[in-house]
């Protein structure tokens, strides 16, 4: 039966979709002041489908009339924020019927917020939002003080079944869903079950008195961190913001995360990994993110290692020839970023890749030769503002094809927290524009 409640929803319902289709930077247009991004993350398609490398599909969790707390670590302060939705990847509408933003109680990690701090999210004044596919939506301006090294917990609510189709598949935090019901404004949320996944939710800007440029860290999964210690903040970009704020005098940048687990500097035959090559995701995840200033870009060893797995499997081994093609790409791929970067006055710095022989069907003679070529364009040729050599300082001098032991999480490609917190500290903040 149509009810006078249920016309009102339709309505709104209509105007907020035309809105999202309009509106990703209204909220820009509407105060003139500026934004950085504290905190981001890069979006992928859900389901990510099975290839050469991946023996099975990914797909997001479903969320049946329940509360998404999703939590994020800031790598700067600020007196107001504002979050980003995303649906990029979305085939219909997604409805989020409430949302709110808290800062978790110093101590605790179980996703309890400090009640105090709790604020409902609104987009243009309503507390329901509607992004068509494709669409992004910022919220509207919360004054609440944060500063960096701050988790908050970023809460949304659904109302019956959601399956998320734009996520990130692995945010090395447990988040948490709900029993049922919308529970947005809970300091202590009832949990049914927690996921590694974050959905949706693809920055968090601050607004300050001083306002930090921001650093994009576009990578892979050593950019995002992968083997890291979840829950502890430990991929190097964010070991990063640490080091900078502690410095004395303190390097006032922000540093957000776009790495994504499997990705590929070029996906122009076709790529292996998840999500769309960092050439081609450039402009959404880095010239996106508010603030951007400068970017440190690290990729290639998944151009060269999923080929080689996907050969593997099929009792070949990757050749020359197939090595230099792959070379070509990841070289064009760069500089073409480049390009994007200095046409859009960003300062990139270039990153070597780091040694990985005794990756299980990663490694090859011929993918060793393809490395060494790229970072020998990186470190010479390349047109780069500056060159952060994580290769050096990662491999062991005793073995230069491999990383030290001390820094090995065990897969002999990915490095343990002590191994990110050297990439950290391998980035001269002279780059930034700070003093050493």
């Amino acid at each position: 039966m149509v009810t006078m409640g249920s016309i009102k929803r339709y309505v709104a319902t209509i105007v907020m979709v035309f809105c999202s289709a309009l509106c990703i930077g209204a909220a820009d247009a509407r105060d003139p002041s500026h934004w950085s991004a504290v905190w981001a993350t890069a979006l992928v398609h859900s389901p990510v489908p099975v290839s050469g490398v991946r023996p099975s599909v990914q797909t997001a969790p479903r969320l049946h009339d329940q509360t998404l707390r999703q939590m994020v670590v800031l790598s700067a302060g600020g007196s107001r924020i504002r979050i980003r939705l995303s649906n990029a990847f979305g085939t219909r509408p997604l409805h989020i019927d409430a949302a709110s933003v808290g800062v978790q109680r110093v101590g605790n990690k179980n996703g309890q917020l400090d009640a105090s701090s709790l604020h409902a999210l609104h987009f243009d004044g309503r507390s329901h939002v509607v992004l068509l596919p494709g669409a992004a939506r910022y919220s509207d301006p919360v004054d609440l003080p944060v500063r960096e090294g701050d988790t908050l917990g970023i809460s949304l609510y659904v109302t019956g079944t959601v399956a998320a189709s734009t996520w990130h598949p692995d945010a090395r935090w447990n988040n948490l869903i709900s029993t049922q019901g919308n529970h947005t404004m809970a300091a202590i949320m009832p949990v049914a079950v927690t996921t590694g996944a974050t959905m949706w939710l693809s920055a968090v800007d601050v607004q300050a008195d001083t306002q930090p440029p921001v650093l994009v860290a576009l990578g892979d999964s050593i950019t995002n961190g992968f083997r890291s210690t979840v829950g502890a903040a430990h991929s190097y970009p964010q070991m990063l913001a640490r080091r900078l704020h502690g410095m004395k005098p303190i390097c006032r940048v922000a540093v957000v995360d776009v790495g994504i687990d499997g990705n590929e500097m070029s996906d122009r035959d076709g790529g292996y990994g998840p999500g769309q090559g960092m050439e081609r995701r450039f402009k959404r995840d880095v010239l996106g993110q508010s603030g951007a200033r400068f970017v440190l870009l690290l990729g290639g060893v998944n151009d060269i290692g999923e080929p080689a797995i996907a050969l593997h499997a099929q009792g070949k081994t990757l050749d020359d020839m197939t090595a230099r093609r792959i070379v070509a790409n990841v070289i064009e791929a760069q500089q073409e970023i480049i390009n994007q970067a200095h046409a859009a006055g960003l300062r990139i710095f270039g990153a070597t890749i780091l040694p990985f022989e005794g990756t299980q069907g990663a490694y090859s003679a011929a993918g060793e030769r393809a490395r060494q070529q790229v970072n020998d364009w990186i470190r010479h040729r390349a047109p780069f503002d500056g060159v952060v050599d994580f290769d050096k300082v990662m491999r062991d001098p005793s073995h230069p094809l491999r990383l030290r032991p001390d820094i090995d999480s065990g897969d002999h490609i990915h490095p343990n927290d002590e191994g990110y917190a050297t990439m950290a500290a391998a980035v001269p903040p002279s780059l930034l524009g700070c003093k050493s």
